[in-house]
Protein backbone atom coordinates (compact mmCIF):
# COMPACT_ATOMS: atom_id res chain seq x y z
CA UNK A 1 0.00 0.00 0.00
CA UNK A 2 1.61 3.58 -0.93
CA UNK A 3 2.01 5.40 2.11
CA UNK A 4 -0.36 8.63 2.39
CA UNK A 5 1.54 12.00 3.50
CA UNK A 6 0.66 14.36 5.99
CA UNK A 7 2.52 17.83 6.12
CA UNK A 8 1.55 19.50 9.80
CA UNK A 9 2.18 23.17 9.46
CA UNK A 10 3.36 24.39 12.63
CA UNK A 11 5.01 22.17 15.76
CA UNK A 12 3.73 23.98 18.98
CA UNK A 13 1.03 22.28 20.92
CA UNK A 14 -1.47 21.84 18.59
CA UNK A 15 0.66 20.86 15.73
CA UNK A 16 2.55 18.20 18.17
CA UNK A 17 -0.70 16.78 19.17
CA UNK A 18 -1.98 16.42 15.60
CA UNK A 19 1.35 14.06 14.98
CA UNK A 20 1.02 12.40 17.85
CA UNK A 21 -3.03 11.50 16.91
CA UNK A 22 -1.66 10.64 13.17
CA UNK A 23 1.97 8.53 14.20
CA UNK A 24 -0.13 6.85 16.55
CA UNK A 25 -3.69 6.20 15.32
CA UNK A 26 -4.26 2.13 15.68
CA UNK A 27 -5.15 1.77 11.32
CA UNK A 28 -3.40 -0.04 8.96
CA UNK A 29 -3.32 2.62 6.65
CA UNK A 30 0.49 3.81 5.60
CA UNK A 31 1.44 6.90 6.55
CA UNK A 32 4.21 9.64 6.65
CA UNK A 33 3.64 12.08 9.07
CA UNK A 34 5.97 15.79 8.37
CA UNK A 35 5.90 18.81 10.67
CA UNK A 36 7.32 21.70 9.23
CA UNK A 37 8.27 24.46 12.16
CA UNK A 38 11.36 26.50 12.07
CA UNK A 39 11.97 26.06 15.81
CA UNK A 40 14.73 23.57 16.76
CA UNK A 41 12.17 21.74 18.96
CA UNK A 42 8.41 20.38 18.79
CA UNK A 43 5.81 20.82 21.59
CA UNK A 44 6.71 24.31 22.32
CA UNK A 45 5.36 27.18 21.18
CA UNK A 46 4.55 29.99 23.30
CA UNK A 47 2.83 28.45 25.86
CA UNK A 48 5.40 25.32 26.36
CA UNK A 49 8.30 27.00 25.18
CA UNK A 50 9.01 28.67 28.59
CA UNK A 51 12.61 28.27 30.74
CA UNK A 52 10.24 29.55 34.00
CA UNK A 53 9.76 27.11 36.58
CA UNK A 54 7.27 30.09 37.69
CA UNK A 55 4.99 29.97 34.68
CA UNK A 56 2.70 27.26 35.67
CA UNK A 57 -0.16 25.18 33.42
CA UNK A 58 -3.70 26.65 34.01
CA UNK A 59 -5.32 22.88 33.73
CA UNK A 60 -4.60 20.89 37.12
CA UNK A 61 -2.45 17.62 35.41
CA UNK A 62 -6.15 15.14 35.39
CA UNK A 63 -6.66 17.11 31.93
CA UNK A 64 -3.81 17.59 30.32
CA UNK A 65 -3.57 14.19 28.53
CA UNK A 66 -2.71 14.09 25.21
CA UNK A 67 -5.66 11.38 24.63
CA UNK A 68 -8.80 12.24 25.17
CA UNK A 69 -9.85 8.16 26.53
CA UNK A 70 -6.67 8.05 28.61
CA UNK A 71 -7.08 11.00 31.04
CA UNK A 72 -4.15 10.07 33.42
CA UNK A 73 -1.83 9.81 30.64
CA UNK A 74 -0.04 12.87 31.12
CA UNK A 75 0.39 12.07 35.08
CA UNK A 76 1.59 8.70 34.26
CA UNK A 77 4.15 10.56 32.65
CA UNK A 78 5.66 12.46 34.83
CA UNK A 79 5.41 10.06 37.46
CA UNK A 80 8.15 8.26 35.14
CA UNK A 81 10.29 11.54 35.21
CA UNK A 82 10.32 11.69 38.71
CA UNK A 83 7.77 14.35 39.02
CA UNK A 84 5.46 13.90 42.54
CA UNK A 85 2.11 15.27 41.86
CA UNK A 86 -1.50 13.86 41.59
CA UNK A 87 -3.82 15.04 39.33
CA UNK A 88 -5.25 18.00 41.19
CA UNK A 89 -1.37 19.55 40.96
CA UNK A 90 -0.74 22.36 38.37
CA UNK A 91 2.46 21.69 37.08
CA UNK A 92 5.18 23.93 35.23
CA UNK A 93 4.09 24.49 31.48
CA UNK A 94 7.91 23.55 30.42
CA UNK A 95 7.30 20.06 31.64
CA UNK A 96 4.31 19.92 29.59
CA UNK A 97 5.98 20.69 25.86
CA UNK A 98 8.88 17.70 27.17
CA UNK A 99 5.53 16.00 27.72
CA UNK A 100 4.99 15.77 24.09
CA UNK A 101 7.89 15.40 22.54
CA UNK A 102 8.26 12.32 24.54
CA UNK A 103 5.30 11.28 23.01
CA UNK A 104 5.61 11.73 19.82
CA UNK A 105 9.40 10.16 20.22
CA UNK A 106 10.64 10.31 16.77
CA UNK A 107 7.76 9.18 14.96
CA UNK A 108 6.94 12.10 13.05
CA UNK A 109 9.48 14.04 10.47
CA UNK A 110 10.54 17.45 11.91
CA UNK A 111 11.38 19.74 9.11
CA UNK A 112 12.94 22.82 10.54
CA UNK A 113 11.75 25.92 7.95
CA UNK A 114 8.82 28.41 7.34
CA UNK A 115 5.97 27.23 5.33
CA UNK A 116 5.32 30.37 2.60
CA UNK A 117 2.67 29.00 0.46
CA UNK A 118 0.29 26.35 -0.33
CA UNK A 119 -1.53 25.29 -3.38
CA UNK A 120 -3.74 22.49 -5.13
CA UNK A 121 -1.79 19.95 -6.83
CA UNK A 122 -2.64 17.23 -8.89
CA UNK A 123 -2.93 14.97 -6.17
CA UNK A 124 -3.35 16.33 -2.92
CA UNK A 125 -1.58 19.88 -1.76
CA UNK A 126 1.89 21.93 -2.77
CA UNK A 127 3.63 23.22 0.46
CA UNK A 128 6.33 25.80 -0.07
CA UNK A 129 8.66 26.77 2.71
CA UNK A 130 10.76 29.58 2.42
CA UNK A 131 14.09 27.71 1.64
CA UNK A 132 12.77 27.05 -1.81
CA UNK A 133 12.02 23.07 -0.98
CA UNK A 134 8.57 21.78 -1.76
CA UNK A 135 6.59 19.16 0.20
CA UNK A 136 3.69 16.90 -2.16
CA UNK A 137 1.13 15.99 0.50
CA UNK A 138 -2.13 14.10 0.37
CA UNK A 139 -3.58 15.90 3.74
CA UNK A 140 -2.42 19.40 5.27
CA UNK A 141 -2.99 20.33 9.10
CA UNK A 142 -2.54 23.71 9.60
CA UNK A 143 -1.96 23.99 13.26
CA UNK A 144 -0.04 27.90 12.72
CA UNK A 145 -1.01 28.68 16.20
CA UNK A 146 -1.20 32.28 17.53
CA UNK A 147 0.42 35.43 16.26
CA UNK A 148 1.83 38.09 18.45
CA UNK A 149 -0.72 41.02 17.92
CA UNK A 150 1.38 43.97 16.43
CA UNK A 151 -0.06 47.85 17.84
CA UNK A 152 0.58 50.22 15.48
CA UNK A 153 2.82 53.06 16.53
CA UNK A 154 4.94 51.94 18.98
CA UNK A 155 8.22 53.34 19.37
CA UNK A 156 11.42 50.91 18.07
CA UNK A 157 13.11 51.48 21.74
CA UNK A 158 15.30 49.12 23.86
CA UNK A 159 12.75 49.24 26.92
CA UNK A 160 9.67 48.88 24.64
CA UNK A 161 8.75 44.97 24.62
CA UNK A 162 6.36 43.88 21.25
CA UNK A 163 6.89 40.40 21.81
CA UNK A 164 7.44 39.16 25.83
CA UNK A 165 7.73 35.71 24.55
CA UNK A 166 10.90 36.49 22.34
CA UNK A 167 13.95 34.83 23.82
CA UNK A 168 15.46 37.02 26.67
CA UNK A 169 12.76 39.79 25.87
CA UNK A 170 12.51 41.20 29.24
CA UNK A 171 15.95 40.43 30.42
CA UNK A 172 16.98 43.98 29.72
CA UNK A 173 14.20 45.48 32.20
CA UNK A 174 15.77 43.81 35.45
CA UNK A 175 17.20 47.33 36.74
CA UNK A 176 13.89 49.27 35.28
CA UNK A 177 12.32 51.11 38.52
CA UNK A 178 8.63 51.41 36.66
CA UNK A 179 7.40 48.87 34.00
CA UNK A 180 3.90 49.02 32.77
CA UNK A 181 2.62 45.87 31.48
CA UNK A 182 -0.42 46.70 28.57
CA UNK A 183 -2.66 44.25 29.22
CA UNK A 184 -3.67 41.88 32.92
CA UNK A 185 -4.14 39.13 31.16
CA UNK A 186 -2.43 35.35 31.46
CA UNK A 187 0.38 36.96 29.57
CA UNK A 188 0.79 39.94 32.13
CA UNK A 189 0.80 37.52 35.17
CA UNK A 190 3.17 35.17 33.32
CA UNK A 191 5.65 38.67 32.83
CA UNK A 192 5.17 40.07 36.05
CA UNK A 193 6.19 36.80 37.88
CA UNK A 194 9.27 36.59 35.49
CA UNK A 195 10.04 40.38 36.45
CA UNK A 196 9.87 38.93 40.01
CA UNK A 197 12.14 35.74 39.14
CA UNK A 198 15.06 37.97 37.87
CA UNK A 199 15.08 39.82 40.70
CA UNK A 200 12.90 43.19 39.68
CA UNK A 201 12.31 45.96 42.68
CA UNK A 202 10.52 48.21 41.23
CA UNK A 203 7.01 48.62 40.52
CA UNK A 204 4.51 47.11 37.96
CA UNK A 205 1.78 48.39 36.75
CA UNK A 206 -1.14 46.48 34.55
CA UNK A 207 -3.21 48.85 32.07
CA UNK A 208 -6.19 47.09 30.67
CA UNK A 209 -9.69 48.31 29.32
CA UNK A 210 -11.27 46.29 31.79
CA UNK A 211 -8.42 46.51 34.87
CA UNK A 212 -9.77 42.42 35.14
CA UNK A 213 -7.14 40.01 36.28
CA UNK A 214 -7.63 36.39 35.88
CA UNK A 215 -9.96 34.40 37.98
CA UNK A 216 -8.07 31.75 40.24
CA UNK A 217 -8.94 28.52 40.39
CA UNK A 218 -10.31 26.86 43.31
CA UNK A 219 -8.04 24.94 45.80
CA UNK A 220 -9.40 21.66 45.24
CA UNK A 221 -11.41 20.23 42.36
CA UNK A 222 -15.04 20.53 42.75
CA UNK A 223 -17.72 18.02 42.24
CA UNK A 224 -18.94 19.01 38.96
CA UNK A 225 -22.56 20.19 37.67
CA UNK A 226 -24.71 19.77 34.52
CA UNK A 227 -24.55 22.14 31.99
CA UNK A 228 -26.85 25.15 32.46
CA UNK A 229 -27.80 25.86 29.06
CA UNK A 230 -27.92 22.88 26.15
CA UNK A 231 -27.49 23.33 22.56
CA UNK A 232 -31.32 22.67 21.66
CA UNK A 233 -32.73 24.78 24.60
CA UNK A 234 -34.42 28.35 23.88
CA UNK A 235 -32.47 30.05 26.11
CA UNK A 236 -29.00 28.97 23.70
CA UNK A 237 -30.26 31.05 21.15
CA UNK A 238 -30.02 34.50 22.79
CA UNK A 239 -27.03 35.70 25.11
CA UNK A 240 -29.33 37.53 27.56
CA UNK A 241 -31.19 34.48 28.04
CA UNK A 242 -28.03 32.50 28.20
CA UNK A 243 -26.97 34.39 31.04
CA UNK A 244 -29.52 34.28 32.79
CA UNK A 245 -29.51 30.81 33.33
CA UNK A 246 -25.94 31.28 33.55
CA UNK A 247 -26.69 33.33 37.15
CA UNK A 248 -29.49 30.86 37.89
CA UNK A 249 -27.01 28.30 38.18
CA UNK A 250 -24.36 30.05 39.66
CA UNK A 251 -27.41 31.02 42.96
CA UNK A 252 -27.84 27.43 43.02
CA UNK A 253 -23.81 25.70 42.77
CA UNK A 254 -21.51 26.06 45.05
CA UNK A 255 -19.36 27.99 42.92
CA UNK A 256 -19.70 29.76 40.08
CA UNK A 257 -16.61 27.80 38.82
CA UNK A 258 -18.88 24.60 38.87
CA UNK A 259 -20.77 26.50 35.88
CA UNK A 260 -17.94 27.83 34.05
CA UNK A 261 -16.73 24.17 34.01
CA UNK A 262 -20.10 22.54 33.88
CA UNK A 263 -20.38 24.18 30.41
CA UNK A 264 -17.24 23.34 28.77
CA UNK A 265 -18.59 20.06 26.69
CA UNK A 266 -21.02 22.14 25.32
CA UNK A 267 -18.83 25.26 24.44
CA UNK A 268 -18.24 24.32 21.12
CA UNK A 269 -22.33 23.32 20.26
CA UNK A 270 -23.68 26.21 21.69
CA UNK A 271 -21.66 28.70 19.86
CA UNK A 272 -22.54 26.52 16.52
CA UNK A 273 -25.53 27.34 17.39
CA UNK A 274 -25.75 30.90 18.67
CA UNK A 275 -26.82 33.33 15.64
CA UNK A 276 -24.11 35.84 14.43
CA UNK A 277 -25.10 38.62 15.80
CA UNK A 278 -25.32 37.24 18.97
CA UNK A 279 -22.18 35.83 18.34
CA UNK A 280 -21.22 39.73 18.17
CA UNK A 281 -23.40 41.00 21.36
CA UNK A 282 -21.37 38.28 23.55
CA UNK A 283 -18.04 39.50 21.88
CA UNK A 284 -18.89 43.13 22.61
CA UNK A 285 -19.98 43.15 26.13
CA UNK A 286 -19.21 39.56 27.86
CA UNK A 287 -15.83 37.73 26.01
CA UNK A 288 -13.47 39.54 28.47
CA UNK A 289 -15.94 38.63 31.97
CA UNK A 290 -15.98 35.37 29.99
CA UNK A 291 -11.85 34.81 29.32
CA UNK A 292 -11.13 35.87 33.32
CA UNK A 293 -13.34 33.33 34.85
CA UNK A 294 -12.77 30.28 31.81
CA UNK A 295 -8.80 31.14 31.56
CA UNK A 296 -7.89 30.89 35.49
CA UNK A 297 -4.85 31.30 37.64
CA UNK A 298 -3.06 28.44 39.29
CA UNK A 299 -3.61 28.89 43.20
CA UNK A 300 -0.11 28.90 43.68
CA UNK A 301 0.12 32.35 40.80
CA UNK A 302 -2.79 33.41 42.06
CA UNK A 303 -0.98 34.31 45.64
CA UNK A 304 1.64 35.43 44.45
CA UNK A 305 0.21 38.07 42.42
CA UNK A 306 -1.79 38.88 45.66
CA UNK A 307 1.56 39.35 47.44
CA UNK A 308 2.96 41.74 44.78
CA UNK A 309 -0.57 43.61 45.29
CA UNK A 310 -0.10 43.53 48.96
CA UNK A 311 3.49 44.76 48.77
CA UNK A 312 2.67 47.77 46.50
CA UNK A 313 4.88 46.41 43.52
CA UNK A 314 1.85 45.63 40.90
CA UNK A 315 -1.53 47.27 40.67
CA UNK A 316 -4.24 46.80 37.94
CA UNK A 317 -5.40 49.80 36.30
CA UNK A 318 -8.47 50.25 33.69
CA UNK A 319 -7.31 52.30 30.35
CA UNK A 320 -7.02 51.83 26.92
CA UNK A 321 -3.43 52.58 25.77
CA UNK A 322 -3.75 55.39 23.07
CA UNK A 323 0.16 55.47 22.20
CA UNK A 324 3.61 55.50 23.55
CA UNK A 325 6.63 58.20 22.92
CA UNK A 326 9.96 58.30 23.64
CA UNK A 327 10.71 60.93 25.78
CA UNK A 328 14.43 61.32 26.63
CA UNK A 329 15.38 58.82 29.33
CA UNK A 330 11.60 57.54 29.67
CA UNK A 331 8.59 56.49 28.27
CA UNK A 332 5.87 58.42 28.12
CA UNK A 333 2.62 56.35 28.01
CA UNK A 334 -0.61 57.91 27.03
CA UNK A 335 -3.71 56.40 28.12
CA UNK A 336 -7.40 56.76 27.35
CA UNK A 337 -10.65 55.76 30.03
CA UNK A 338 -14.34 57.11 29.97
CA UNK A 339 -13.53 59.93 28.04
CA UNK A 340 -10.74 61.68 29.43
CA UNK A 341 -6.46 60.69 28.93
CA UNK A 342 -4.06 60.64 31.43
CA UNK A 343 -0.51 60.56 30.86
CA UNK A 344 2.34 59.10 32.90
CA UNK A 345 6.21 58.11 32.43
CA UNK A 346 7.99 55.03 32.80
CA UNK A 347 11.25 53.37 32.16
CA UNK A 348 9.81 50.33 30.68
CA UNK A 349 6.86 48.50 28.52
CA UNK A 350 6.00 45.80 28.18
CA UNK A 351 3.11 44.47 25.55
CA UNK A 352 1.07 41.61 27.29
CA UNK A 353 -2.23 41.97 24.90
CA UNK A 354 -2.36 38.62 23.53
CA UNK A 355 -2.48 36.46 20.59
CA UNK A 356 -4.39 38.20 17.55
CA UNK A 357 -6.53 35.58 15.45
CA UNK A 358 -6.87 37.48 12.78
CA UNK A 359 -5.93 35.73 9.70
CA UNK A 360 -4.40 38.91 7.68
CA UNK A 361 -2.03 39.58 10.53
CA UNK A 362 -0.04 36.20 9.53
CA UNK A 363 1.76 36.70 5.97
CA UNK A 364 1.18 33.14 5.14
CA UNK A 365 -2.59 33.14 6.08
CA UNK A 366 -2.73 36.40 4.19
CA UNK A 367 -1.32 34.71 0.98
CA UNK A 368 -3.99 32.07 1.49
CA UNK A 369 -6.96 34.57 1.29
CA UNK A 370 -5.71 36.52 -0.91
CA UNK A 371 -5.14 33.05 -3.22
CA UNK A 372 -8.89 32.05 -2.39
CA UNK A 373 -7.21 28.80 -0.95
CA UNK A 374 -9.66 29.79 2.13
CA UNK A 375 -12.06 32.17 3.63
CA UNK A 376 -11.72 34.53 6.55
CA UNK A 377 -14.31 34.31 9.35
CA UNK A 378 -16.98 36.84 9.46
CA UNK A 379 -16.11 37.91 13.45
CA UNK A 380 -12.51 38.23 11.73
CA UNK A 381 -11.54 35.14 13.92
CA UNK A 382 -9.83 32.51 12.25
CA UNK A 383 -10.74 31.05 9.25
CA UNK A 384 -14.23 29.55 7.60
CA UNK A 385 -14.30 25.37 8.58
CA UNK A 386 -17.15 22.76 7.92
CA UNK A 387 -18.26 21.00 11.28
CA UNK A 388 -14.79 18.67 10.36
CA UNK A 389 -12.64 21.55 10.58
CA UNK A 390 -12.10 20.86 6.77
CA UNK A 391 -11.19 24.87 5.53
CA UNK A 392 -14.07 26.20 3.24
CA UNK A 393 -13.05 28.33 -0.07
CA UNK A 394 -14.80 31.72 -1.02
CA UNK A 395 -16.89 29.74 -3.38
CA UNK A 396 -18.10 27.71 -0.34
CA UNK A 397 -16.40 24.74 -1.85
CA UNK A 398 -14.78 22.51 1.38
CA UNK A 399 -11.48 21.89 0.54
CA UNK A 400 -11.07 18.15 0.77
CA UNK A 401 -7.50 17.19 2.56
CA UNK A 402 -6.41 20.65 4.14
CA UNK A 403 -7.20 21.18 7.62
CA UNK A 404 -7.08 23.86 10.41
CA UNK A 405 -6.42 23.32 14.16
CA UNK A 406 -6.74 25.41 17.08
CA UNK A 407 -6.86 29.50 16.96
CA UNK A 408 -8.09 28.63 13.32
CA UNK A 409 -11.18 27.40 14.62
CA UNK A 410 -11.58 30.03 16.91
CA UNK A 411 -14.69 31.96 14.54
CA UNK A 412 -16.13 28.80 14.16
CA UNK A 413 -16.17 27.03 17.80
CA UNK A 414 -15.18 29.94 19.99
CA UNK A 415 -13.05 27.63 22.62
CA UNK A 416 -10.64 26.11 20.27
CA UNK A 417 -7.37 26.92 21.67
CA UNK A 418 -6.92 24.76 25.01
CA UNK A 419 -5.13 21.42 25.36
CA UNK A 420 -9.00 19.43 25.89
CA UNK A 421 -10.61 20.78 22.32
CA UNK A 422 -6.95 20.66 20.71
CA UNK A 423 -6.71 16.68 21.79
CA UNK A 424 -10.17 15.97 20.72
CA UNK A 425 -9.33 18.38 17.62
CA UNK A 426 -6.33 16.05 16.97
CA UNK A 427 -8.02 13.01 17.21
CA UNK A 428 -10.79 13.41 15.17
CA UNK A 429 -8.63 14.50 12.30
CA UNK A 430 -6.21 11.95 12.64
CA UNK A 431 -9.31 9.26 12.41
CA UNK A 432 -10.94 11.00 9.43
CA UNK A 433 -7.81 10.76 7.51
CA UNK A 434 -6.67 7.42 8.80
CA UNK A 435 -10.04 5.73 7.62
CA UNK A 436 -9.76 7.48 4.05
CA UNK A 437 -6.35 6.52 3.96
CA UNK A 438 -7.26 2.61 4.54
CA UNK A 439 -10.02 2.23 2.48
CA UNK A 440 -7.98 3.82 -0.98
Amino acid sequence: MTPITVVVVGGGAAGTLAAIHLARHPSGAARRVVVVEPAGELGSGAAYGTRSPSHLLNVRAMGMSAYPDDPDHFLAWAGREGVTADGADFLPRMLYGRYLRDVLAGAAEHVRGRVIGLSAGSVGWRVALEAGEVLDADHVILATGNTVAAVSGVPDHARIVPDPWAPDAIDGLRDARDVVLVGSGLTAVDVALSLRDIGHPGRLRMISSHGLLPEPHAPVPLPTVPPFVTSGDRAARSVRAALAAARDATNAAGDWRQVVDGIRPQTVALWRALPAEEQRRFLRHLSRRWDVRRHRMAPRIALAVRQLQERGQLSVERGRLARLEVAGDQIRVFVTHAGNERVTDTDAVVMCIGPTTDPNRDPFLAGLLRAGVTTRHPLGMGLVVDIDGRLVAPNGVVQQGLWAMGSLRKGAEWESTAVPELRSQARDIASSICATAGSS
